[in-house]
Parts: C-alpha cells; structure tokens; sequence
C-alpha cells in the first residue's frame, strides 16, 4: 500500500514542512502570534536543513523540532478519524506509535530535496478557532509554492494542525487514504496497522 505523503512529509516535499474538526484548541490564537510562530520555526528548521550537520545529525534535530511544532497526537487522531472509535485501546496506541515513526522516516528521506530552501510568511486569517498562515516557499530549481500553516493554540501553546498546498490540506488527504485502506479490508483497524507496518520496513530497507 503507498500512501501519499504524510502531512509535513508531503508538504516539505513540495516545499519544506484546514479546519482540523477535530481539533479543539483550547483558546483562539492571535494573527500576530501566529506569523511569529510559524515564522520562527521556519526559520529554524531552515537553519537545520541548510546548516552543515551529517543527514543522521539533521534527521535527529528535525524530527525533534516536529515534535515541538507539530500536534503529532492531535493530527493522528484526526487522520485515524471515525475509525477511532472502532480501534482498541491497543490498536489505537500502536496507530500512533506507527504515526509518529512514519513521519519520522518521511523527514528522514526527504532531507536532500530540503536542501537550499527559503521562505517568506505573507499573512494569517482566522479558520476556525485558529489561523491560516500564508507562506510562500523557495527551493532551488523549483517555482516558487504557496503553502498555508493552520496554527491552533493546543496545550497552551501554538502548535501546527494541518498544511494546506496546492489547495490540498494534508490532513484531510492522509484521512482519506486510511479510510480507504480500513474500508477496503472490511473495517478491520489492523489492516491499517499493518499497511503502516509495511511502509515502515521498506522505508528502513531503502535507507540501509
């Protein structure tokens, strides 16, 4: 099963790293905040990227910064959708878990089309309880991408809940692919786990 990219896999590929119904954050983030925040992290994932580390040491900080940024849990809820209502206790900790591996190893093999890139944060309005930011993204030999941020404020602080590019929002895509792979197995959650299992093994055999 090759699922497309996973939210910021998907969009750093494009470029670098929606209304989220899912999502509840627990109070409205300003437009200020917002830029600042993505603005901030852009500028420091950036730095990693272009910075002179081994892929090993830029995968390692990467995947830190995306766990600083990014409401992993909050997103694999939302993707995993009405789904997790079927899943188990087990089955939905072993979802997650996969989710996060997955994301990691996305980053991981993504490094070297990263590498040069730039961006400029161009705006924020509201969607939903949170804000879309608007950033325009530079990678050399590319044109030049439109890729929204939705920022909502989680746990106290901002956090990114979805990326909108092209038009396209990441979340509701992945959300879409796991259904079809549940549906398409009879509703059974471990067909999902398992698909996830795979692309985790080739994903490991093709960075060896």
């Amino acid at each position: 099963m090759h699922f497309r990219r996973f939210i910021l896999g998907a969009a750093m590929a494009a470029p670098i790293l929606g209304v989220m119904a899912g999502i509840s954050p627990a109070r409205a983030i300003t437009a200020s905040d917002a830029q600042s925040f993505i603005n901030q992290s852009g500028q420091q994932l950036v730095a990693i990227v272009n910075g002179n580390g081994s892929a090993a040491d830029k995968a390692a900080q990467l995947r830190t910064l995306v766990n600083q940024i990014v409401a992993v849990n909050q997103v694999g809820d939302y993707v995993l959708g009405r789904y997790i209502n079927i899943a188990t206790p087990a089955q939905h900790d072993k979802f997650q878990q996969l989710f996060h591996q997955l994301l990691s190893y996305n980053i991981t093999y993504q490094i070297k089309a990263y590498q040069g890139i730039s961006f400029t944060v161009n705006g924020a309005k509201p969607q939903g309880n949170g804000m879309l930011v608007d950033t325009t993204i530079n990678t050399p030999g590319k044109a030049p991408a439109d890729v929204a941020w939705q920022v909502d404020e989680i746990g106290g602080k901002p956090q990114i809940t979805d990326v909108i590019v092209a038009g396209t929002s990441m979340c509701i895509t992945t959300r879409n692919d796991y259904a079809s792979v549940i549906t398409d197995n009879g509703g059974n959650v471990s067909a999902l786990l398992n698909a996830m299992q795979n692309q985790i093994e080739k994903a490991t055999e093709a960075q060896q």
